[in-house]
Order: C-alpha cells, then sequence, then structure tokens
C-alpha cells in the first residue's frame, strides 16, 4: 500500500482488510486479535498510529516507531506467542508531521492461526475481529489437514482432462446429498 492509497483508505471506513489502531507509544493489546484475524481469513493491512472515533479517522501517530516495529515483526516472528511463523510486509510514513507503520498480514497457508492458545483464534467479519466458534476452528483445522493445494491452478491442464464420466457422478452425488446447492441449478458448462 502506498502513502496515496493509505490516505484514500483513510476517507473511508474500516473492512475486512483495513484495520487501524492508536498504537502511540506502545503496541496495542487487541492488536494479535487483528493478527490472528487477518492471517486465518484473505489478510490485510494493519495501520498503527490511527485512531477511529465514530466514522472518522485521526492521524495520532507512533512516538517510537522503530521500537514498536521491532517489537511487532519480533513477536510475530519469535514463535513465543503465535503457533506459526509470520512474515509481515512493513511501512512507514510520514503523514502531518507524525509517522504512521503499516503492516500487510498475508493469509496463513497454515491454518488456525492463534495466540497463546487455541482459543484464542479469530476470524475478519466485515470490519470486526471475531473470537472463532469451535465449529469455525475444527473448519479450519479440517482445511489445513487438505493444505491450499486445492485452491492452486493445476497448470498444463484445462476442461479436456476431466473425466465426464466422474463430472457427471459427483454432479448426481451433490444433488442427491445438498439438493439446495446453488451449483446444482448450473448447466454442465
Amino acid at each position: 500500500m502506498d502513502r496515496d492509497i493509505l490516505l484514500q483508505r483513510l476517507s473511508d471506513i474500516e473492512w475486512d482488510d483495513f484495520e487501524v489502531k492508536r498504537a502511540s507509544g506502545e503496541l496495542p493489546k487487541n492488536v494479535w486479535e487483528t493478527v490472528s484475524a487477518f492471517s486465518n481469513t484473505s489478510g490485510g493491512w494493519l495501520v498503527l498510529g490511527v485512531s477511529q472515533t465514530g466514522k472518522a479517522f485521526e492521524i495520532t501517530g507512533v512516538s517510537n516507531p522503530e521500537k514498536i516495529e521491532q517489537d511487532f515483526v519480533t513477536t510475530l516472528r519469535s514463535r513465543n506467542k503465535f503457533n506459526v511463523l509470520i512474515n509481515p510486509e512493513c511501512r512507514k510514513y510520514q503523514i502531518d508531521g507524525k509517522t504512521v507503520l503499516t503492516f500487510y498480514i498475508p493469509s496463513a497457508e497454515v491454518k488456525p492461526v492463534y495466540f497463546n492458545s487455541l482459543q484464542n483464534t479469530f476470524i475478519r467479519t466485515a470490519s470486526g475481529d471475531q473470537r472463532a466458534t469451535d465449529y469455525e476452528i475444527n473448519t479450519l483445522l479440517r482445511e489445513q489437514s487438505f493444505g491450499i493445494m486445492s485452491a492452486k491452478t493445476a497448470e498444463g491442464t484445462s476442461i479436456a482432462s476431466f473425466s465426464k464420466a466422474s463430472y457427471k457422478s459427483f454432479r448426481d452425488y451433490l444433488k442427491q446429498m445438498v439438493p439446495e446447492l446453488p451449483y446444482n441449478a448450473l448447466d454442465n458448462d
């Protein structure tokens, strides 16, 4: 995120990939919830040195940016707090004479991502960090067992690579097991 995009985002609202926190002299206590939430969903930008009142953002700055950045990154990379190693993308900006730090927290390949204990697993919903339910944690664990391979492109394949018989069998199975599934109304193409 460059400075112009940051300023543009600060004129809008927080959302599923953008969170601001005051962080004047130290890391806010709830920063770890946001890291977990971004890691367990689609990733996002954490902005330190900005406060929010209602729908308005105010640049408050961080008083010791080097210490805050080092404390944050060291914690994410130490494995003492989080169950996985997290590598954020870090940026520093001067806005209105104040320092603002931004960190891109990527979506993790291994989930769930939590701090201190499994009960501290969070997910991002709209503009908030929500503690994951047992069902959501189990879903993340189940998805982890299959890895991220199902989301990757299979190079060198095309629609012709699929077995028409297997495809028909799978569609028939879905129609019987989950008749309300929207995919069932689609044609084979």
